[in-house]
């Protein structure tokens, strides 16, 4: 007996042991999948719980870079020092622990550890040229660290930042102590997406939404997102504001960081019909790389670029409106520009001092903001403006206040609570300069300012009348849509569905023409006759809400699948399946819309392993992209009660919004006659009274819109023929 237990007994230590290998094997494959897909924070939860972490010294050099990326410096030095213990051959150990610590200031050490490494390195290679630079900058912050301060500064604090990134800020020029800025923040839309625009947990980041926020009596209040008109799947960042705060500029960037200057005129609370306009014919180009656009009045413009032409990566350019017509962008010249790059560029009221970022080797590392004055008819040599203001990383998008008291602007120092975040920099003297207004800045050419008698504004105000007035194709409106995901019949509708459908009923508003097909799934609740019954008295609760939004019920089509085309197999090795219960309770749909209408639609249907996917709705769903045949074989008002549904396991309810009736249907046939031989099938066994539909798209074809396809779909000639 005492054998038998200790057999046992030792055979369960081994189960226990074999279990957690494979458990610290997945921990430390998730790390490192995180890791490569830059997820740092993701990938340090992995590589704390792996237990070899400490022993493993190209784990130890992977966990410090992401202690380093977390804002944790002295972490990522103990890390690279213990990888350097266990005589670790990966030298990069040696810049990391340089970077270390000149993210904490502390100069004389990082340069230290970045000679070490560069005598590790191919003399003159890029990297070696690289590090050569880092190492002047440690020089050149060592020696300056300690100049006057002329700000205190501090962090905006958890109610405006977070995790994610904060930048670009803007302040209202009509409301006072409101603030503009972007975020990718995990509540921007289209969610976590990776390089190709689709859903990617693993890999993919959120883009940038654009939002605002309010200083009152010392406190902020709630963040608020720009309406889902403005905010998309794309990255959208705030660039300006009209003088009198009439129109707001922002681009609609893609992953590459490129896009297109839009405007809005705050109107579109008001008209859903009016989609953001995009801004052609403007000497800021975003689809060219342009950024970081300043309007220093109605006629004068200030913007970043690396375009041909310059001194290297970003330059400072500007523009004018002479006699209605914008001249070509003027770069600032060699004084201010450099063969590094020079960004977020902010002109003061009386255009005396111009406020921009630059990575050149003269800063306290990264980006500094720098300040340049306009005397005696040129630029000054930019200064520094030194800590507290500038910090061992980047600090971009200063904006100053009107009273020239304060300046917010955004940084990724080691003090923030992830990537950047807004900083308030509040002056020890007041900038008086921000309090002098000047109509014609005084580095502006005098003749090339003459007979202004119609500035930008009023120019864009009266293109946007024009538009209105002109009918023209909609530009192209992008969706990024979701299942509609319920746990019970009392869920259908709640916040998270809710949202998404205001959205969907925003744009179809825009676009009259287009219809929506509702696809209701669910796992199997006993009978196959309440499964699609109550599938499609889901859908209907949908189709309600959608015309309290505003949706009309002709634009409106249901379908009930109820359990017989799940996405997650029902059962896993005869048990059910947890993944079935939360993926299968969901309504899909799709957008209809003719030819002359652009909608681009990203559908994100649930991601389920292969092991666990069931192939049904694959199968449907893809025969649906062509033309199919169903055979109808009932209608009901009521629920259908018929011993012919225990014999298919491919019937749909189908149903108008705007009809009292339900249609039920068979199979989702590519050819007339497979539809013909069931349908044969159903007289001589079921039900006489039947006949064949045929659907484009999944959407039931009328005679009309069958012989119009039929020139490309040859299948319809037979339907014809019935």
């Amino acid at each position: 007996m005492n054998i038998k237990r200790l057999v046992i007994l030792v055979f369960i230590i081994n189960l226990v042991f074999i279990h957690n290998t494979y458990a610290q094997k997945a921990q430390l494959k998730q790390g490192n999948i995180y890791f490569e897909a830059g997820k740092y924070n993701q990938a340090l939860k992995a590589f704390n719980t792996y237990k070899k972490t400490i022993k493993e010294p190209q784990t130890l050099i992977k966990r410090g870079i992401c202690y380093l990326k977390t804002n944790q410096p002295d972490e990522c030095i103990e890390d690279m020092a213990a990888a350097h213990q266990l005589k670790s051959l990966d030298n990069t150990r040696f810049k990391y622990s340089a970077m270390a610590y000149f993210a904490k200031g502390e100069y004389i050490d990082a340069a230290r550890f970045y000679k070490t490494y560069l005598n590790t390195l191919k003399t003159n290679s890029d990297e070696w040229i690289k590090i050569v630079s880092e190492i002047k900058k440690c020089g050149f912050a060592k020696n300056k660290r300690f100049n006057s301060q002329i700000a205190f500064v501090e962090n905006l604090g958890g109610y405006v930042n977070t995790e994610f990134d904060e930048y670009g800020p803007v302040q209202s020029p009509t409301k006072v102590n409101r603030y503009y800025f972007s975020s990718t923040r995990s509540e921007s839309t289209g969610g976590l997406r990776n390089g190709e625009g689709l859903t990617d947990v693993i890999r993919g980041f959120y883009s940038s939404d654009i939002y605002y926020v309010d200083l009152k009596d010392g406190n902020w209040s709630s963040v608020l997102p720009f309406d889902n008109l403005i905010n998309t799947s794309k990255s959208e960042r705030i660039q300006d504001f009209s003088s009198d705060g009439s129109i707001m500029f922002y681009t609609k960037e893609n992953i590459q960081n490129k896009g297109i200057l839009y405007t809005d005129t705050f109107q579109l609370d008001k008209n859903l019909e009016r989609l953001p306009t995009p801004l052609y014919n403007f000497p800021f180009n975003g689809d060219n790389g342009d950024k970081d656009l300043h309007f220093f009045n109605d006629s004068l413009i200030i913007f970043s670029s690396n375009r041909s032409g310059g001194f290297g990566g970003y330059d400072i350019y500007y523009a004018i409106l002479s006699n209605n017509v914008w001249s070509e962008a003027t770069n600032f010249g060699p004084v201010l520009n450099s063969s590094s790059n020079e960004v977020s560029p902010y002109l003061t009221k009386n255009s005396k001092f111009l406020y921009f970022s630059s990575d050149k080797p003269e800063t306290l590392g990264g980006y500094d903001i720098f300040k340049s004055e306009y005397k005696y008819d040129q630029w000054t040599e930019a200064i520094n403006l030194f800590a507290p203001i500038n910090s061992p990383r980047d600090d971009i998008d200063m904006e100053i206040s009107a009273d020239g008291m304060t300046a917010i602007f955004a940084s990724n120092r080691i003090t923030s609570k992830g990537g950047f975040d807004l900083y308030m920099a509040y002056f020890k003297e007041q900038i008086i300069d921000q309090l002098e207004y000047t109509e014609t800045p005084i580095f502006v050419e005098p003749l090339m300012v003459a007979d202004v008698s119609q500035d930008s504004i009023t120019l864009i105000k009266q293109n946007v009348i024009k538009e209105i007035i002109t009918p023209k194709p909609m530009p192209e409106r992008e969706l990024v849509g979701k299942p509609l995901y319920y746990t019970s019949d009392e869920d259908v509708l709640n916040i998270s569905n809710v949202n998404q459908l205001k959205k969907i009923a925003e744009m179809m508003v825009i676009y009259p023409l287009s219809k929506i097909m509702l696809w209701s799934h669910s796992t199997s609740e006993g009978r196959q006759e309440i499964d699609l019954y109550f599938s499609i008295k889901r859908a209907e609760k949908i189709s309600e809400q959608l015309q309290k939004f505003g949706i009309g019920l002709n634009r409106i089509q249901m379908f009930g699948c109820g359990s017989n085309f799940p996405l997650a197999a029902p059962y896993l090795n005869n048990i059910p399946s947890s993944l079935a219960e939360k993926t299968n309770k969901r309504i899909d749909f799709n957008i209809i819309s003719d030819s002359s209408t652009t909608i681009k639609v990203t559908y994100d249907l649930p991601i389920v392993a292969e092991q666990y996917r069931d192939t049904k709705w694959d199968i449907f769903n893809d025969k649906n992209k062509g033309v199919t045949f169903r055979i109808q074989f009932a209608e009901a008002i009521q629920m259908l009660k018929n011993d012919i549904l225990n014999h298919y396991t491919d019937i749909i309810i189908e149903k108008s919004a705007d009809e009292s009736k339900y249609i039920y249907t068979i199979g989702n046939f590519k050819t007339y006659s497979d539809a013909l031989k069931v349908k044969e099938q159903l007289a001589s066994k079921y039900v006489i009274d039947t006949q064949i539909n045929a659907y484009h798209q999944g959407r039931k074809l009328n005679k009309q819109e069958a012989l119009k396809l039929s020139v490309d779909f040859d299948q319809l000639e037979y339907f014809l023929k019935e």
